[in-house]
């Protein structure tokens, strides 16, 4: 939702400064390897030689056609991880003759685990050589570390010594692969086009072009043929900015482009117009990418851009920059068997790159053999699979790095085998290493409220000059609107400067960030199979911010997709993020039912941070029911099933934070109202949210943001800026607040989609005292509402009720089943959080630590969320017995007294959600019985209180529920016990949990 460069139609649109790369953290200088490195074969060798930097180089004669001179390599961590390189040999030769013919030498990349090229191999014509002269000659384009196999870099002989004599080799070189980039100052410009200042442009300049009749090629890029390799495809990107006449209603053709072939007269890309469906509403530069295409360095060759006939909604556009990207065709082709990650470390099983999955393809059906063995040695350590038959297609398996015996491997090199028959098919290589020490982080957010806006960072401009300005302006505006904190989208591929300033503008606004310098860096193979390059990367990118008091926490990631090795990987990025920096926090934002639980059970991230879209498009003003596409859920139960990903984790201590939908998106949502904007802020309250985030401030894109396209306040800024002002105020509450089972029912304020108000039921978990969240669901008309308190679920008695955000008393009635409380005439969508302060008790409780538990039942369970942090827990079985079990002390009850007998029980349900006739998911709604209760008397082998069941529908979802076991006056002679008894109901019901029993005195 929150742009991260995704393809958005027709042509790949990338929108931000994605194409840029990473930061200059990376600037390092071409890798060279010296003949010192080299292995020979054939009579090769090093030779003195006072042409070489070093006086010595490789030789050998030309006399074979072996591959006699190798640089030979499986450890690539001094490379930039993930980067593409420019493989090229420096090399001479004699000349036998003085003008020699055939071939000079051939030179390739071969994996010689593999066994396939890498990069393919070519032969230099004896013509293209200088005797007796060094020439860097390139072989070829690769990605390093696409793997740990060994790979050889080879210059061989041709056989021609009667024409070649010799060949020397100096050194094997690499050069980061650099994309050709024409700058706007380097275009012919013809007619009106002319150079103008754009802050948004990387080098603060674009050429602009006005739209009109007439089909002038006004703008075009020459390709310097000498930045280009023959017979190579490249794609070209363009950044173009379309003007447009209004934000929200321009419409048709923006700009039109194609590539020519002056000498030859023809197109290599035939003149297209792009359509403004093509592009999103952007301020900076999306970039526009053409399909691959070849172009001969000889020719005249030009990107041209000309005007469509459509001024009157686009009145010009401008160009800053075009790209040219080598395809690498050299590059190795994917492996038919892959280890993922290709470097593990089991070493410390910190679920780090603890195992490797080994993934291959059969060509056809056969008996399989998978083995391990140690590269030097060859000698098995791991058979993983012994003669099983597998089908032909694509086949896993894991290898923990441990062998046969059990006991885990010592570090090196190892070579995985598939064969078939004593005929070896696949192999590759995988490398064991010791893995980096990972720490806890500190708990940096349990107690924090924060009041976000999430901001484009994208707008901010690359001129420094520029940036100072508009974040100061934006800034003070977001300070003035009432945030505390600030999530940075697309907040990377920026000069440190801008970084620097961001962060230092922050600070003076009082303001918090949330950002990643450098995000989409994270992202690539070898990164994610190398916890040592991980490390090192994350550090090079964090390391110039982390200084900086204003910088929060780190924004990783926007709404992953449903992808378990993307979520291991981000769960890894957050483990080692949280090393560097432990007093920060590591924030991504999840969205839908399967990325929700996917995301949250892998990454286990100390915030759940979460999109729930509320208002769809087409939905009618206060209907909040079909939220994200699914049908099934509303807004209230999708955040209900969100805060369970926490609830069912009894140790998990996580707060849940949302962001708050105040956009619109064609196609799918509706912009809200202001009464529609204040009931989703109140119903976040109500269903546990601990931090409140607004998205989004600018406009852009297809939504209108809290100011328009000029920066202007929209009717949302003052609603999100009287939103703020009211979670300031009810911070305190909030942050004390655990939303339990249902102890209330309302009446009024509800509309054509809800038939009430909603309310939900808390309590305070330092004193004890309730509260209840009322939110109007009329986002149209005021409401009266009324709010009917059951006293046995509440569990106590009420002294009083104040409404927390005014302070003002409320007046409330009482009989002996309820509490009755009218709220008049509560504004469209308005919410209301009132105290229910617990009237002074005689209280006697029972922790579990003092239970009896029987069959299997547990009591000291780990448990966040309960009254003295640990619980008894039964996983329902078969069993049906009294399997918790308490027997209180006779000498804490006043003789003859009447007491009311509590018990604090949660249920966790079977499942989380199930799939109607239509496909729709739904949240799970248990039938039958969850459990049943009561209270024994041993001694006289009577019931003071008769066994009663709870139905499993009355239990919400690992909520806490009052459950009142009875009234009556405890035995001073007996033996009597109270106990939960759950039943055998697996299938709608899997765990209970006790905290504890309690007694309040009539």
């Amino acid at each position: 939702m929150k742009m991260k460069g995704e393809v958005l139609t027709v042509l790949m649109v990338l929108i931000g400064a994605f194409w840029l790369g990473t930061s200059a953290a990376y600037a390092q200088d071409d890798i060279i390897i010296n003949d010192s490195s080299f292995t020979f074969f054939n009579g090769a060798s090093n030779v003195a030689d006072a042409t070489a930097p070093d006086q010595q180089s490789a030789r050998t004669a030309n006399t074979n056609s072996g591959w006699n001179i190798q640089y030979m390599n499986w450890d690539f961590s001094q490379w930039k991880p993930g980067a593409l390189y420019d493989v090229y040999v420096k090399v001479k030769v004699n000349h036998a003759v003085s003008n020699p013919s055939g071939d000079a030498f051939k030179i390739g990349v071969y994996d010689n685990t593999d066994r396939n090229h890498t990069i393919t191999e070519k032969t230099i014509a004896a013509s293209e050589t200088v005797d007796d002269a060094w020439k860097e000659v390139k072989i070829g384009t690769f990605k390093p570390n696409a793997s740990v196999n060994w790979l050889s870099f080879y210059v061989a002989g041709t056989a021609n010594a009667a024409q070649v004599s010799d060949i020397y080799v100096d050194a094997f070189i690499f050069k980061e692969h650099k994309n050709y980039v024409i700058e706007n100052n380097l275009f012919y410009r013809f007619n009106d086009a002319v150079n103008v200042a754009d802050p948004m442009a990387v080098d603060n300049s674009a050429t602009r072009m006005a739209n009109g009749t007439g089909g002038g090629w006004n703008i075009q890029a020459k390709i310097d043929g000498s930045k280009i390799e023959s017979g190579k495809s490249y794609t070209i990107s363009m950044q173009v900015k379309p003007e447009r006449e209004d934000w929200e209603t321009s419409t048709g053709d923006m700009f039109g482009y194609m590539v020519y072939d002056l000498t030859t007269g023809t197109y290599l890309i035939d003149p297209t117009t792009v359509p403004t469906d093509a592009s999103s509403k952007v301020v900076f530069y999306p970039q526009w990418t053409t399909a691959p295409i070849v172009i001969d360095p000889a020719h005249d060759v030009r990107v041209c851009f000309f005007p469509v006939n459509n001024a009157a909604n686009f009145p010009s556009f401008k160009v800053d920059r075009v790209t040219l990207s080598q395809v690498p065709a050299d590059e190795s082709a994917a492996k038919v068997i892959h280890g993922y990650p290709y470097k593990l470390s089991p070493n410390n099983q910190d679920g780090l790159n603890d195992s490797t999955a080994i993934s291959y393809t059969l060509a056809t059906s056969q008996t399989v053999n998978v083995s391990v063995y140690r590269y030097n040695s060859q000698s098995t350590v791991r058979t993983l699979l012994d003669n099983m038959l597998q089908q032909s297609g694509m086949h896993s398996i894991v290898w923990d790095g441990r062998s046969d015996s059990g006991g885990i491997v010592a570090n090196g090199l190892y070579m995985v085998k598939v064969s078939s028959g004593g005929m070896e098919l696949l192999r590759t290589n995988v490398e064991v290493v010791a893995g980096v020490s990972l720490t806890s982080p500190q708990s940096t957010v349990q107690n924090d409220i924060p009041k976000g806006i999430f901001y484009e960072a994208g707008e901010i401009p690359y001129s420094l000059s520029d940036a100072q300005t508009y974040l100061d302006s934006t800034f003070r505006d977001i300070s003035m609107m009432g945030a505390d904190t600030v999530f940075l989208a697309n907040w990377h591929a920026k000069p440190q400067a801008i970084y620097d300033e961001t962060l230092l503008q922050a600070e003076e606004n009082g303001l918090r960030i949330v950002g990643m310098p450098d995000a989409y860096s994270l992202f690539n193979e070898t990164l994610y199979n190398d916890e040592h390059a991980m490390y090192a990367h994350i550090n090079s990118v964090i390391d110039p911010v982390r200084t900086s008091s204003a910088l929060y926490g780190y924004y990783l990631y926007d709404e992953p997709a449903a992808d378990l090795r993307l979520a291991d990987n981000l769960k890894d990025m957050k483990r080692i993020l949280e090393t560097i920096d432990p007093a920060r926090p590591v924030l991504m934002t999840y969205v839908g039912l399967d990325r929700v639980p996917l995301h949250y059970d892998v990454e286990r991230p100390q915030v759940l941070n979460i999109d729930p879209y509320g208002v769809g498009e087409g939905s009618a003003i206060g209907d909040f029911r079909h939220i994200y596409k699914y049908p099934g859920f509303s807004f209230e139960q999708y955040m209900d099933f969100s805060s369970l990903q926490i609830r069912k984790r009894v140790e998990d201590a996580a707060p849940m934070w949302t962001i708050l939908q105040t956009n619109n998106t064609a196609g799918w949502l509706r912009n809200p109202t202001s009464a529609e904007i204040r009931a989703m802020t109140y119903e976040a309250i109500g269903y546990g949210s601990k931090g409140f985030t607004y998205f989004v401030y600018q406009t852009e894109v297809d939504w209108i943001g809290i100011v328009d396209e000029n920066y202007n306040h929209t009717e949302d800024f003052a609603t999100v800026q009287s939103l703020f002002s009211e979670i300031e105020t009810l911070k305190p509450t909030i942050k004390n607040m655990r939303k339990i089972g249902a102890a209330a029912t309302v009446s009024g304020g509800g509309n054509a989609y809800y038939p009430d108000a909603d309310i939900t039921t808390h309590e305070d978990v330092a004193t004890g005292d309730k509260y209840l969240v009322i939110v109007n669901h009329d986002c149209i008309n005021p409401a009266n509402v009324t709010v009917t308190i059951d006293r046995e679920k509440l569990g106590m008695d009420v002294a009083s009720v104040t409404n927390m955000l005014s302070g003002d008393s409320v007046a409330f009635t009482t009989n002996s089943t309820s509490y009755t409380i009218t709220l008049s005439n509560m504004a469209p969508g308005d919410g209301r959080l009132l105290k229910l302060a617990k009237a002074s008790q005689v209280v006697y409780t029972g922790q579990d630590s003092a239970f009896h538990v029987n069959n299997g039942a547990s009591k000291n369970v780990l448990d966040v969320s309960a009254s003295d942090a640990k619980t008894a827990m039964h996983t329902i079985t078969g069993s049906r017995t009294w399997n918790i079990q308490w027997f209180w002390d006779k000498a804490q009850f006043t003789p003859g007294a009447a007491y009311d007998l509590y018990a604090v029980v949660k249920v966790k349900y079977a499942q989380d959600t199930y799939l109607d006739a239509n496909g729709a998911e739904h949240p799970f709604q248990p039938s039958g019985t969850a459990f049943s209760f009561g209270v024994y008397d041993l001694a006289t082998n009577t019931y003071p209180v008769a066994e009663a069941a709870v139905t499993a529908s009355s239990m919400e979802n690992m909520f806490w529920h009052t459950v009142k076991i009875g009234s009556f006056v405890p035995s001073q002679t007996g033996n009597e016990v109270v106990y939960i008894m759950p039943w055998n109901n697996p299938s709608n019901i899997s765990e209970i949990y006790v905290d504890q029993f309690y007694f309040v005195k009539q």
